[in-house]
């Protein structure tokens, strides 16, 4: 089993002493770690939250439907040119059969695809509240995403969160446990390709002591996926809020 540390990936840049291969021999018990992962997932997920918060607010990424449908494409295509990479990852990381790691891998950019064309049919609603006044109810993007990864399944759990996420038009940040370190270097990897993806839109760390992802769920604006289960389509409802907008003759008010 391959083991080490990984660089994280946050705000458009590779960040920490790890490798990109995520290779990096581990130090024998009792030595000094000096990687900087260890009780460093704090440090890095408020690092990452911090690009993340900055991208949605500066980026046109919650305004541009367009821009997510063609990024999560253009992901899709990326993920699958990196198929064979990555069911080497996966089966040497947990000792899996090779062929349910491909089918792990093969599950991703079909995953991508179907929530990129749900962004282009994404839709409010319109409604006459009373006479001579309507009603406007339209889905606002939450701001920054938290997705916490399990060891187990690493990347078709991630994209369960991920997919949904950014479709609907929040910034993510990305948590990864250090034991599948060779899956989240190609996977940061992955996201440092996609050209149409905006810097600090998707940030992604790798951790050991969970501190990271403690912070993730502790904060307050950061709605938080823990597991990567989704609902389908409904998968998006969790990472939206609804905004009503009341519509009289000649004025518009909110």
């Amino acid at each position: 089993m391959t083991t080490g540390t990984a660089l994280h990936w946050i705000d458009g840049t590779w960040v920490g002493p790890g490798s990109r291969d995520g290779t990096d021999v581990r130090p024998a018990p009792g030595e000094q770690r000096t990687d900087g992962i260890a009780g460093g997932g704090r440090e890095m997920a408020a690092r990452a939250v911090a690009a993340a918060r900055r991208a949605f607010g500066e980026t046109r990424w919650k305004d541009d439907r367009h821009l997510r449908a063609r990024t999560l494409h253009e992901m899709a295509d990326v993920f699958a040119a990196h198929v064979g990479q990555l069911t080497e990852a996966l089966a040497q990381t947990d000792g899996r059969r090779r062929q349910h790691a491909r089918f792990e891998a093969e599950a991703v950019p079909s995953r991508l695809r179907y929530f990129a064309s749900l962004v282009r049919t994404e839709h409010g609603r319109a409604l006459e509240a009373a006479p001579g006044k309507g009603s406007l109810v339209l889905r606002r993007p939450r701001g920054v995403t938290g997705i916490v990864v399990p060891r187990r399944s690493p990347v078709v759990v991630l994209i369960c969160s991920l997919a949904p996420a950014l479709a609907a038009g929040t910034t993510s940040v990305v948590g990864m446990p250090e034991q599948t370190a060779r899956v989240n270097s190609l996977v940061f990897g992955i996201f440092s390709e996609i050209e149409s993806l905006p810097r600090g839109v998707v940030n992604g760390f790798t951790e050991e002591d969970g501190a990271g992802a403690r912070y993730l769920a502790a904060a307050a604006d950061v709605p938080c996926a823990l597991d990567g289960s989704t609902r389908e389509a409904s998968a998006m409802e969790d990472f939206v809020e609804c905004e009503r907008v009341t519509i009289t003759p000649g004025t518009i008010q909110r």
